[in-house]
């Protein structure tokens, strides 16, 4: 039976409102500074924390995104009772970029956004003790975690994935040409270069959007880019799509190597990340006996975080319930 949440999530016919009146006082009093990750590279960070909070849940995001635009999903959740801790991967938001004048999303390495997981959850988050620690991740944060979770057993209680980057959505001949091709494009590319294909930010018109049907959400996401150059994040280099294609290899193998419970949401309609290496993670767990909880939302495309209300809601309270379970088998265990 779901749990009943205390507080209600935020609505999109009233986010210019709610944004301006109530959730940018909010984020103007969070907490940040700086952690050094791999490589010497400055990241951004922030948090929201509360003394009575026990728990607390690590958002860990996608590629192009930055803390600034989960503006409204820490608000909902810090006010369902939660700490909140948040960071900026390398070359993206306000982290310190990999290639010096250029939009372009680049990695050098995709385990480097995996060490600077473990970098910051050690630095920042364990500041404060908590009874739980979670992660809610999206998309190619979702390959982050997972192998973070694999390398990092006892450090997460739990991890929600959002429409993970356990694959990217490409037709089948692209899918086994990419990874070679791109393996051989970065090594003659040099400064790391854009992608085949692949071009510097745009904002692309909503209606041809491949993220959300939450108008509201999308144009304020557009708008906060618009206004703050910092953030913008253009196509991938050769070398990030590699690399990444690498890295959902790995996290698929490691999906009987955590013994942690996964929830796993879908995003019924996603053509971003690849729907179908979901179905093989959730079902080599079902038959290792690991716990897994596989949910579809229908009608949704790639950002459930961002989604409609009517999909956005179920999301975060898929999201809840899960945490929110944990916390109750703990406690019963505690008491036994």
């Amino acid at each position: 039976m779901p749990i009943e949440h205390p507080f209600l999530f935020s609505r999109e016919d009233a986010l210019t409102e709610t944004m301006e009146k109530v959730i940018a006082p909010f984020w103007a009093n969070r907490q940040h500074g700086e952690f050094v990750g791999n490589d010497g590279l400055r990241l951004n960070w922030c948090a929201f924390t509360k003394p009575e909070h026990t728990r607390a849940i690590v958002v860990v995001n996608g590629r192009i995104e930055g803390v600034a635009k989960y503006q409204e999903i820490f608000f909902d959740l810090f006010n369902q009772g939660f700490d909140v801790y948040s960071y900026d991967h390398r070359g993206q938001g306000y982290s310190q970029r990999l290639v010096t004048g250029s939009d372009i999303g680049h990695v050098v390495e995709f385990d480097h956004y995996v060490d600077d997981l473990d970098t910051f959850i050690n630095e920042v988050v364990t500041t404060k003790t908590h009874s739980q620690r979670t992660i809610l991740a999206h998309s190619m944060g979702g390959a982050i975690s997972v192998l973070y979770a694999a390398r990092k057993p006892n450090a997460i209680d739990a991890i929600a994935l959002s429409a993970p980057m356990l694959g990217i959505n490409l037709s089948r001949p692209l899918q086994m040409a990419a990874k070679p091709l791109c393996k051989v494009l970065s090594k003659l590319q040099h400064p790391a270069g854009f992608a085949p294909g692949q071009v510097p930010y745009w904002a692309k018109p909503f209606k041809h959007n491949l993220l959300t049907q939450s108008e509201p959400r999308y144009q304020w996401f557009r708008e906060l880019y618009e206004n703050d150059e910092t953030l913008k994040v253009g196509g991938p280099s050769a070398q990030w799509i590699w690399q990444s294609m690498d890295a959902c290899e790995r996290a698929i193998k490691t999906a009987t190597d955590i013994d942690m419970p996964i929830l796993l949401m879908q995003a019924a309609r996603d053509e971003i990340v690849c729907n179908g290496v979901m179905f093989q993670f959730h079902r080599e767990r079902q038959v290792a006996g690991l716990p897994i909880q596989f949910e579809i939302l229908a009608d949704s495309r790639h950002e459930l975080l961002f989604e409609r209300d009517v999909i956005r809601d179920k999301s975060l309270n898929l999201a809840l319930d899960f945490f929110n379970a944990l916390n109750k088998e703990t406690s019963l265990e505690q008491s036994a």
